[in-house]
């Protein structure tokens, strides 16, 4: 009896379906999936009176991008904390929004409206439009090759003159984040102190919630009204933990002039030059929250060697994504540093790193999601990463390949520290 050639190709198909797995050749990298909502967080931070978040969250850059549907609007949230996040603003909003109805704040309202708006009192909200092309995420970061050097180098040069008078520098970082000339502090006051009932960030780079802050503290300002919140802001689950940014309540307290000195004086006292500093502090994808945070975490590090090269790091962010990476984890280090083993280094070659004086080499990972993509095999076994004792940080988790990935290549990985925890 014949046999075709097209019989056999159909018997050796069926017999290598019947083949164990592990007989088959695993794939080199794996590509960033789309899990379920609820494989990243719980349930009850998925729904609310105000809210419904998708189930469906791709994986981009190391982040979750959660799809937010609510009364306000729809709102993107890239990564578990600004979710948090985005949620604690949704409820807010409607808390503002049933004070804004009530008879006491319509009559100031009108009284308010006798008051025209200076020019002074125009509030830049917002980070401008990020770098053309720039992806949002982290994983840029990560990645020596692209943001070392020339990158960093550019960024820290890149802050104009350096002669101007304090006014002048004031007036350069206060255009972008988000504050408002002195001759208005009332008015900025007010608008903070709203922001602290509620327990929002008010320096947010939320279009909506940022216009519901600036009128309302407008007519409190203008219209001599007290606003009054009737409830608690009410969140699920977590996200009363990290509600407000990964920094303290010194964004509520202190005027904003005062929070750009601040963090002026910690990133000079590290030792980086003015044109590093310069950058940092202009850079417009840093709120003045997370800049704030930055500073903060900076400052925990105080006496390790190094942190020049943070302050270039830092720079160098081209989103919102990267700043907040920056911010965070320079606090997870910082973490580390006090609570579990002193750091005698730290640099950022990209990613942010540091080593003890037994050299032991801790990398922190503020990001949700890890799978074995080609670029965290370049990461895992790069050559300026090689230590006997390699340690891991992960707010978020790893995929099973990666950790098995890693695990071989010597590393420890930690997984599931808060962003919250390091404000």
């Amino acid at each position: 009896m014949k046999i075709t050639t097209m019989a056999i190709a159909a018997a050796a198909t069926v017999l290598l379906g019947c083949l164990p797995a592990a007989a088959q050749a695993p794939a080199a990298y794996e590509t960033e999936p789309v899990l379920k909502a609820t494989d990243l967080v719980a349930a009850p931070l998925l729904k609310g009176p105000q809210h419904t978040v998708s189930d469906r969250v791709p994986v981009q850059g190391m982040l979750g991008r959660f799809a937010i549907k609510s009364e306000f609007g729809a709102f993107e949230a890239h990564g578990i904390h600004m979710l948090e996040v985005r949620v604690r603003e949704i409820s807010a909003l409607a808390e503002l929004q049933k004070t804004s109805k009530t008879k006491q704040f319509l009559e100031a309202s009108g009284n308010a409206a006798k008051r025209p708006v200076t020019s002074a009192a125009n509030i830049v909200m917002h980070p401008v439009d990020t770098a053309k092309g720039i992806p949002g995420g982290a994983s840029r970061m990560w990645e020596r090759a692209k943001l070392g050097g020339a990158a960093v180098a550019e960024a820290a040069t890149g802050s104009g003159k350096t002669d101007k008078t304090d006014a002048e520098k004031m007036s350069d970082v206060t255009n972008r984040v988000g504050s408002i000339s002195v001759d208005v502090m009332g008015f900025e006051k007010e608008r903070r102190d709203i922001a602290k009932k509620v327990g929002v960030d008010p320096y947010t780079t939320n279009p909506v919630l940022a216009k519901k802050l600036t009128d309302m503290a407008w007519v409190a300002f203008s219209g001599r009204f007290t606003v009054q919140i009737a409830t608690s802001v009410v969140v699920p689950f977590s996200a009363a933990l990290s509600a407000v940014t990964i920094t303290n309540t010194a964004v509520y307290d202190t005027p904003p002039g005062d929070l750009i000195n601040n963090a002026i004086a910690v990133f000079k006292e590290t030792g980086a030059d003015e044109a590093q500093v310069g950058a940092l502090v202009k850079n417009p994808q840093y709120s003045l929250s997370v800049l704030t945070a930055t500073a903060a975490g900076v400052q925990r590090l105080k006496g390790v060697r190094g942190l020049p090269s943070l302050v270039s790091f830092a720079a160098a962010a081209k989103t919102e994504d990267e700043a907040r990476f920056v911010a965070a984890s320079v606090n997870m280090l910082a973490r580390y540093h006090e609570s579990v083993e002193r750091l005698a280094e730290v640099s950022a070659p990209g990613p942010i790193l540091g080593r003890t004086a037994a050299g032991t080499l801790m990398v922190p990972a503020p990001v949700d999601y890890i799978a074995w993509t080609e670029r965290m095999g370049r990461t895992a076994q790069r050559e300026d990463l090689k230590a006997a004792k390699k340690i891991a940080w992960l707010s978020g988790r790893m995929s099973p390949r990666a950790k098995k990935e890693f695990a071989q290549r010597g590393w420890a990985v930690e997984e599931s520290f808060t962003i919250a925890a390091e404000r």
